[in-house]
């Protein structure tokens, strides 16, 4: 029996690969499959996804200072629209922690690794001086386990010392992007393992040009994530889903989609914003409006309650909490129901740069884009207009599938127009489906296992 080793780096493991098909048609094929996870989330993980040929253990920790020099150097040397315009929003951004000083001497040395990330002799020399160097942890868990294959399911800090120590000892490794952000600013592919899978030709595309990877070696799956949505699968009633969070089912449902930490000053503003326009009037009708956190920031209860109390607004958390720590949420089972009930009955879907203008887009659902600054200007690089120069969100508006909100009255036309002509833009939405996800036969999960099975075998 073939051993396949799986470090598990990342939160959005479980919701990407775990439960999607690709974990059961992976323990199909007969594989025997060890999964390391943080020791926190050990419990968890084996109430959870415990089976025959599966063994899931504590991942030793593997981030050392050297770990640390190499993160940094490799962000910083990612030669994106993206990654440069990060270095000077942390260079400017509001209430900073570092001193001016600190801050001015980091921003010169990101400054200088993006300047030489434009060249390839510089990216090779940044991942042979990582490869030259062992990590013991690794080596003893390789030497304890003697897998047949490593496979790095996100292609993050984390993962690189597995892989780079299973090519060291002749191991097959295979990686997978994570996102469709990651290779403009979170890794420049520090060790390219035999198999790179992406999600799409796009992320190909990134993988050949910012990550020097040779195109004969990337293989597309899908998106795994979104097999579900593509199949069809049923969900709970629209009226039992809106009925349950407290809602009116006869009233048209506006989705607030939160998108992370570095616009979540500006989201509150909007948000209340968007409660003075529908308490005004200026809407013609009556709504309800759901307000999902983004699932790394999910809200505490309290602060889900006030703004249920504050706004009337129906508000849930997005993902399970298994513990106290700020990293200890997962995507359980009802978390991906839910999520997947939010797209399929909301009417209208607001947000600012996260993966929701795709998975809004599947459900070829109107949607907003939140361009402005709330309710205060805020210089650029503190703005909310930043975020759409970024590569993957200045691709999405050449296809003109949403309303890109500027102010105030503008938001509130939009979203009447959008409550009204709900098909406005559907052509639009139809090709960043076509752009973004690859494929659209539900079978991501399945290439994903058929991709790891090859290379067992």
């Amino acid at each position: 029996m073939k051993t396949i080793l799986i470090p598990v780096t990342t939160n959005f493991f479980s919701r990407n690969f775990l439960r999607t098909d690709a974990y059961g048609q992976l323990r199909a094929s007969g594989a025997y499959i060890v999964l390391l996870v943080p020791p926190r989330r050990l419990a968890y993980y084996r109430s959870e996804f415990s089976a025959s040929h599966t063994r899931i253990e504590a991942m030793p920790d593997v981030r050392t200072w050297i770990e640390d020099v190499f993160l940094f150097v490799e962000t910083a040397s990612i030669h994106s629209r993206t990654e440069e315009m990060l270095q000077f929003t942390e260079l400017y951004r509001r209430g900073a922690r570092r001193a001016v000083l600190v801050r001015y001497a980091v921003f010169v040395v990101r400054r200088a690794c993006w300047v030489l990330g434009r060249f390839s002799w510089w990216r090779m020399l940044v991942r042979r001086a990582y490869f030259l160097i062992p990590h013991s942890a690794a080596v003893a868990v390789l030497t304890h386990y003697r897998p047949d294959l490593v496979f790095a399911p996100a292609m993050i800090g984390g993962d690189y010392p597995f892989l780079k120590e299973a090519k060291r000892q002749g191991i097959k490794t295979a990686g997978m992007v994570l996102s469709w952000d990651n290779l403009f600013s979170k890794t420049l592919l520090r060790v390219h393992p035999d198999r790179l899978l992406v999600h799409t030709e796009y992320l190909k595309d990134q993988a050949v040009n910012l990550g020097d990877f040779p195109a004969r070696g990337i293989e597309i799956t899908g998106v795994p994530q979104y097999d579900r949505y593509f199949q069809r699968k049923s969900t709970v009633s629209r009226e039992r889903f809106i009925t349950a969070l407290g809602g009116d089912p006869a009233k048209k449902l506006i989705l607030y989609a939160f998108s992370g930490k570095s616009g979540i000053g500006i989201e509150f503003e909007v948000v209340k914003i968007l409660h003075e326009i529908i308490k005004g009037g200026e809407l013609g009708e009556d709504v309800e409006v759901l307000l999902r956190p983004y699932p790394r920031y999910d809200f505490p209860e309290e602060k889900l309650e006030r703004m249920r109390r504050d706004y009337g607004f129906l508000a849930a958390p997005a993902v399970a909490h298994i513990g106290d720590g700020k990293d200890d949420w997962e995507f359980d089972g009802a978390s991906a129901d839910f999520l997947h009930a939010t797209l399929a009955h909301a009417d209208v879907v607001f947000t600012m740069y996260s993966t929701f203008f795709i998975e809004a887009a599947i459900f070829d659902k109107p949607i907003l884009a939140v361009a402005f600054d709330g309710l205060k200007k805020r210089d650029y690089w503190n703005s909310a207009a930043r975020f759409f120069e970024w590569e993957h969100l200045a691709r999405l508006m050449r296809f003109k599938a949403m309303d890109v909100i500027t102010d105030r009255e503008e938001m509130a036309r939009a979203i009447r127009t959008a409550l009204k002509n709900p098909e406005a833009h559907a052509g639009g939405r139809s090709e960043i489906v076509r752009d973004q996800c690859g494929y659209t036969d539900g079978r991501a999960g399945e290439r994903v296992a058929a991709s790891l099975t090859r290379m067992l075998n």
